[in-house]
């Protein structure tokens, strides 16, 4: 039962990244710097989250999302040299 709410919550992933990359493509499209969708995305999550998650959990998933951004200038760090 655990393995199939995982696939279901691995597609529902999926497909909200799809509608996300599709409103990211629309902004760019639209000449909107990315500084400001980024800030627009952030913004958005903290209100979504806001309404289902207490200010402890959305401070903790702040936490993880800056933690992987870190991880990730790492490996680009590494790659480039």
């Amino acid at each position: 039962m655990t393995e199939s709410i995982a696939a279901v919550h691995k597609a529902d992933i999926e497909k909200a990244r799809e509608l996300l990359r599709g409103a990211i493509t629309e902004a760019n499209e639209g000449w909107l710097p990315s500084e400001a969708i980024g800030d627009a995305l952030m913004l958005e999550f903290i209100e979504l989250a806001g309404r289902s998650s207490s200010p402890a959990q959305i401070a903790a998933r702040l936490t993880h999302i800056a933690t992987q951004l870190q991880q990730a200038q790492i490996h680009t760090q590494a790659r480039a040299h």
